[in-house]
């Protein structure tokens, strides 16, 4: 335990040191932000706008309104997801810098269980990735409330809290073993610019899945990026989508669902929340273990 804690008590120390870091590591969010506000927003709201106005009697400023405010929220979670990843990546950064500064070598010959190891870093990628990503949420809130939004509910915000946790959790372990694997500074910095570069198509947030191909579709289904923003916005939409389509016919909330990635099919079948929150706890511990016996088999030489 006493060196499980000292791992994470340096790797922490380390990467809220380098400001640099922390700041590139939010930068995807920032640009997703500024795409929001200027162009994303505008390109989702004309969709929603003239869905509902096919409803007679709908279709007025408060509806214009509630849609601007949904379009928000829609992409507000899939920053979430987004988040999760280029955090754990940087977070990964000081791993690589003792690679290449042969510092990994000196704490890989410690008397250490690989487990022990293992579990160290992915933890400390897990705290720090979970912090940003609260404190992310929080400026997106206040960007939402400053736009004449209401607060989410505490329950609402208890559950944002539990998917979060579960979320960094999974690109935690994903990105550890990468970093196990890579052996330059330059060749993570690729990673991490084709990762900004892929996390929001990847996530359904530049065009939602719905407009995808079916091939495409396909293809983002392969990846936790999806899932995760699908289950973040469930539920920060639940209660804005109660009221846009309060009156509506029930199938313009499902078609909504489907388009917009709340609802995910495999062929006709809908995945339930439970099966996206088992996805996401397999795909973690999947990489977990494997990155346990990627240490395992590497050879005396390399360490």
């Amino acid at each position: 335990m006493r060196s499980f804690i000292a791992i994470n008590k340096r790797n922490l120390c380390l990467y809220f040191r380098d400001y640099a870091a922390v700041f590139f590591s939010l930068l995807s969010m920032l640009i997703i932000i500024l795409l929001m506000l200027f162009f994303l927003g505008d390109v989702n709201n004309a969709d929603l706008i003239d869905a509902i106005k096919l409803v007679p009697g709908r279709g007025g400023e408060e509806d214009l309104t509630t849609i601007k405010n949904f379009s928000f929220l829609w992409t507000c979670a899939g920053i979430m997801t987004i988040n999760a990843s280029t955090v754990t990546h940087a977070f990964y950064s000081n791993m690589i810098k003792d690679r290449t500064g042969n510092r990994l070598n000196s704490l890989l010959v410690m008397p250490v269980k690989r487990s022990t190891f293992v579990l160290g870093y992915v933890s400390g990628a897990w705290i720090a990735g979970v912090i940003m990503s609260v404190a992310t949420f929080a400026v997106t809130e206040i960007i939402g409330v400053a736009k004449g939004m209401e607060i989410l509910p505490f329950e609402v915000h208890v559950e944002l809290l539990l998917l979060t946790m579960l979320n960094t959790f999974v690109y935690s372990a994903i990105m550890f073993l990468l970093a196990s694997v890579i052996k330059s500074q330059s060749a993570w910095s690729g990673i991490g610019i084709i990762l900004g570069t892929l996390a929001g198509f990847l996530g359904g947030i530049y065009f939602p899945i719905g407009s995808m191909s079916d091939t495409m579709q396909k293809v983002v289904k392969c990846f936790p990026f999806i899932y995760g923003t699908s289950l973040f916005r469930k539920i920060m939409l639940g209660s804005i989508e109660d009221t846009l389509f309060d009156g509506t016919p029930e199938v313009m909330r499902t078609e909504v669902d489907r388009v917009m990635g709340m609802d995910l099919f495999f062929g006709n079948s809908q995945l339930s929340d439970m099966g996206k929150v088992g996805i996401l706890i397999a795909v973690g511990m999947f990489f977990i273990l494997l990155s346990i016996i990627c240490l395992s088999l590497t050879k005396k030489k390399d360490r």
